[in-house]
């Protein structure tokens, strides 16, 4: 979303068309599921996959006749046939998909408008959305519209087709991704979805040991916000892909807004400062906090500190931070961090895999291996 997000930004900025690419249902094995999304910009460049890269090429050439015609395209892609080389083979996957593809022309189509801001939405809040992708009237093919799971959707009262949305909702409750039919006058097939912001990852300082840290976090499609004192150190040259970079005032605590999508890492070097900054995270809504450096080295921050010595449950800090991988370089122990991270995130128990589902064991005799 972050990635799609930039790229639209940047079509913008010059003045470029596109087409937003969308899966909007599956059957069997796929490569992405529901609501996976790529964009194809008019000069050509291709932001986000869809499959594995085998059918890229495909929807590209589509991409370029829904920008000709102006008119949103669904295409369907089955892996199954046996007959049919091309998509049938060597794709590790064997199902069928979906894929919406709309115009994004902001000089000519309004809809673009609502693309713009469901993806800016996106990544500070919760949003669902509506996409008409079947419909016996054409010109309603492409409807969408935005919603806010968090509020009262008398709202759409003042909407465009405020009568589809209502009886939509009315039946389709809780909203998942998929496509839904909608009988009555207009005969709808409904794509729905609700999409949670990416996590955001806090990092307060901008040492070389965080160049791997923005680095992998990016490819794991976080938001990334480095924060540091140092203009030299705190900079996009030293972090071209961090999203965004604060520099504030040494002395004072940082400008940084922190919610609970805020994974925090401590890494300034800087014994006082690490302990500023963490005074005023303490009572923060931060889903993570962990602090680079041995556990002594925390204890006493915290013990010489006037706002955290009266404090009893440090069981929200995590230090020393990571997991235990044997990490060595500067790119492993971001790995061991970042690991650590996804766990909290995600839910994991932190076990390998095997410990889960148990090691395998293979049989001579019946050529089989064995769970």
């Amino acid at each position: 979303m972050i990635s799609i997000h930039k790229e639209i930004k940047r079509c913008q900025q010059n003045q470029l068309s596109g087409v937003l690419g969308t899966i909007i249902s599956t059957e069997g094995s796929t490569y992405q599921k529901p609501g996976a999304k790529c964009f194809i910009s008019s000069d050509g460049t291709l932001t986000g996959l869809l499959s594995g890269g085998c059918v890229e090429s495909d929807l590209i050439e589509h991409a370029y006749k829904v920008l000709e015609s102006g008119v949103p395209q669904t295409l369907h892609y089955n892996f199954q046939d046996e007959g049919d080389i091309v998509w049938g083979l060597g794709l590790g996957c064997n199902g069928k998909m979906n894929i919406l593809l709309e115009p994004y022309e902001p000089e000519m189509n309004p809809a673009s408008y609502i693309i713009e801001e469901f993806f800016t939405t996106s990544l500070t809040k919760q949003i669902g959305q509506l996409i008409v992708v079947e419909a016996n009237k054409p010109h309603l093919i492409g409807k969408r519209w935005l919603l806010d799971p968090q509020k009262d959707q008398e709202e759409l009262l003042n909407i465009e087709y405020p009568e589809i949305c209502n009886y939509f909702l009315q039946n389709t409750i809780p909203l998942k991704p998929g496509v839904t039919f909608v009988g009555g006058e207009h005969q709808l097939h409904i794509y729905s979805e609700i999409t949670t912001p990416p996590p955001n990852l806090t990092i307060f300082g901008a040492g070389p040991d965080a160049i791997p840290l923005v680095r992998i976090a990016k490819q794991l499609h976080w938001y990334v916000t480095l924060v540091d004192h140092r203009a030299a150190y705190a900079n996009s040259s030293l972090f071209p892909e961090a999203d965004e970079i604060i520099v504030y005032s040494k002395d004072q605590y940082p400008p940084v807004t922190i919610t609970s999508q805020s994974y925090v890492v401590l890494m300034t070097h800087h014994f006082l400062q690490d302990q500023m900054i963490l005074e005023g995270l303490n009572q923060s809504d931060a889903a993570y906090i962990g602090l680079l450096g041995p556990r002594k080295r925390t204890e006493e921050m915290i013990s010489t500190s006037q706002k955290l010595n009266t404090i009893d449950d440090f069981s929200h800090i995590h230090s020393p931070i990571g997991i235990d991988i044997g990490s060595k370089t500067p790119e492993e122990i971001a790995l061991s961090i970042l690991a650590e991270i996804t766990l909290v995130h995600r839910g994991g128990s932190g076990l390998k895999l095997t410990e889960l589902k148990g090691s395998l064991s293979f049989s001579p005799k019946r050529g089989v291996m064995n769970y």
